[in-house]
């Protein structure tokens, strides 16, 4: 039960690290609102400050009382006031959380106070494109929030806490994003890292960093949506463990969102015969990328490479591409998890199945001539660095692992000689420039190719999201810290992803004739031409950027009320207009 509200103000020390290294001694004082649930911040001044790279306090100057602000300054009538704030970016991030759902999810799984400070730190992150969260200290000052409080750094260091706490709130949002997406869904994982300082996070360990940075990390497994091109959950795992082990739940947690009917497509990283054997015993269809070295592939690979000579194998949207299908029946195995008194077969013990699936493989001519090319150039580079001294353990870990396989490198006093590994370089050459995909339900290769493709055009969407959200640190100190953070960062990243599919999508229609003669006039679309022109060559963050101009202005006196914004041009009207956002 939650404590009972006492009714004292609290008085609190609070340290506000500063950009420039020095830090602010701060007194607030906090009154608990029973209604609201949680701390209502009353005051707050600085009483000192610790100068960079000192340990004591030095005091502030005092406070002008209100006497002397008025005995420096010209007259003020207290019956005018006055606000100004930011408006135009505002109007179209609230658009976004209404039209997409998103805030009335968040504000369905938990209480308004709590709702209105992720919401705000979501929108926050999404405006500045991915700031570090102490510049919302000011910058809320200018720009209207959901949370009308004020955020300090006290009151998002509270709420990460709690909000990691809280699966409830977490699972409830993700089941909610997945109420649109069709029984039948196609869906991906992708994972990225995110590299910490802290050495007190217990997920955070040294393995494949995608920041080359020599830092520990946290492992992020987003899922999404192939069809609508949007996130809708999200996972962290260890940083030291690889894609191909994380499969498992990931099908639990498609199960508990209602997806067990899913299409999962993966890349390479979560391919292996563990992985095919778990997602076929639990009934699930899959698409995923396999590499062409792995004994099996390679085999069918070398049977049939006269068929990519065929005209019939040339792809339809792509005539770069050669593709054909090999069907095959292919032996499994799974290990039991639990037992079986029916079949008589106890936990642990391995059964062996077999199922249909199709080895779909792809050849890129223009690929291969740049993989041979670029894997000559390689070698030569290595040999030459290696005859003039640099040793083996000098190279990079690829540089290391090219020498191993391809080069023969041998030493006579302080002479060394290299020579190439003709058969092992003849062996890669023949993997050049082909790929495959592996499913248990795509027949046709081109069909499979397609839906890969999907995949990775939104991966590199979502990276570029995840940047613009603060993603690449952890920046905190705890477990429920740490996912309490990644919560709010996933719900940027959703407004993110909506508002770049609501740009996509308006672009396809600008500046084309759809016969209502009204729309079909060369000034409309003319006038279209440029804002597809400017959506096209203009990335997400500046667009926003762009209206982060437009002010609002409210005075008001005894007598009458004034409010104007300011004005914007027809190409920016015509953009809130497709977006659907009203003028003011």
């Amino acid at each position: 039960m939650p404590a009972t509200a006492s009714g004292e103000i609290k008085i609190r020390i609070v340290h506000q690290p500063q950009k420039n290294g020095d830090i602010y001694v701060l007194e607030r004082r906090t009154l608990y609102d029973p209604v609201k649930k949680y701390n209502k911040v009353l005051s707050s001044r600085i009483i000192s400050k610790i100068p960079k790279g000192e340990d004591t306090p030095v005091p502030t100057r005092p406070k002008r009382s209100h006497a002397e602000k008025v005995s420096n300054s010209k007259p003020v009538s207290a019956a005018v006031t006055a606000s100004r704030s930011k408006v135009g970016m505002m109007d179209i991030i609230s658009h976004i959380g209404d039209a997409s759902g998103i805030d009335d999810a968040v504000y369905g799984n938990t209480d308004t106070g709590t709702a209105q400070k992720i919401l705000s730190l979501a929108r926050y992150l999404l405006a500045t494109n991915g700031q570090s969260l102490p510049g919302i200290l000011t910058w809320q000052l200018t720009h209207p929030l959901p949370y009308e409080d004020g955020i300090s750094e006290d009151v998002y260091h509270d709420l990460f806490e709690q909000v990691g706490r809280d699966e409830s709130l977490q699972q409830s949002f993700f089941l909610s994003r997945c109420a649109g997406i069709r029984d039948k869904a196609v869906l991906a994982y992708d994972s990225t890292t995110i590299s910490t300082y802290s050495e007190s996070l217990p997920e955070a360990r040294y393995g494949f960093n995608k920041a080359h940075d020599g830092l520990q990390t946290i492992k992020v497994l987003t899922l999404y949506s192939i069809e609508t091109r949007q996130p809708v959950a999200f996972t962290k795992q260890p940083g030291n463990l690889p894609d191909v082990i994380t499969i498992e739940n990931a099908l639990k947690q498609l199960d508990l969102l209602g997806l067990s009917n899913a299409e999962i497509v993966t890349d390479n990283g979560y391919y292996s015969e563990q992985n095919l054997a778990d997602m076929l015993h639990a009934h699930f269809d899959f698409i995923t990328l396999s590499k062409v070295s792995i004994k099996w592939v390679k085999k069918e690979l070398k049977a049939h490479a006269d068929e990519f000579r065929q005209t019939t194998s040339v792809c339809p949207y792509d005539t770069n591409i050669h593709g054909i299908t090999v069907m095959l029946m292919h032996d499994f195995s799974y290990t039991r998890k639990y037992a079986s008194r029916k079949k008589g077969i106890p936990e642990g013990e391995k059964e062996t199945f077999t199922r249909r699936i199709y080895l779909h493989l792809f050849f890129n001519p223009t690929k291969r001539v740049e993989e041979d090319a670029a894997l000559d150039h390689d070698l030569l580079e290595l040999k030459n660095q290696l005859e003039e001294g640099t040793s083996v353990e000098e190279l990079s870990a690829s540089g290391q692992e090219k020498a191993a396989k391809y080069l023969q490198v041998r030493h006579y006093g302080s002479k060394t000689t290299v020579a190439f590994n003709e058969k092992a370089i003849r062996e890669r050459k023949e993997e050049n420039g082909y790929f495959a995909l592996v499913s248990n339900c795509e027949k046709e290769p081109f069909e499979c190719l397609r839906k890969y493709r999907r995949r990775e055009t939104i991966e590199s969407f979502f990276e570029a999201g995840k940047q613009h959200a603060d993603g690449t640190r952890s920046r905190v100190w705890n477990t429920d810290t740490l996912r309490g953070r990644l919560f709010v960062q996933f719900v940027s990243l959703c407004y993110y992803e909506y508002l770049s599919e609501a740009i996509r999508e308006m672009k396809k229609s600008l500046g084309v004739e759809n016969g209502d003669p009204e729309h079909d006039q060369k000034e409309n679309l003319k006038l279209e031409s440029r804002l597809k022109s400017w959506l096209g060559n203009t990335p997400l963050y500046l667009i926003l950027q762009w209206f982060d101009t437009v002010e609002e202005v409210r005075i008001s006196s005894k007598l009458r009320a004034k409010r104007w914004t300011t004005e914007i041009t027809k190409r920016d009207r015509l953009f809130l207009q497709k977006l659907g956002i009203a003028e003011r």
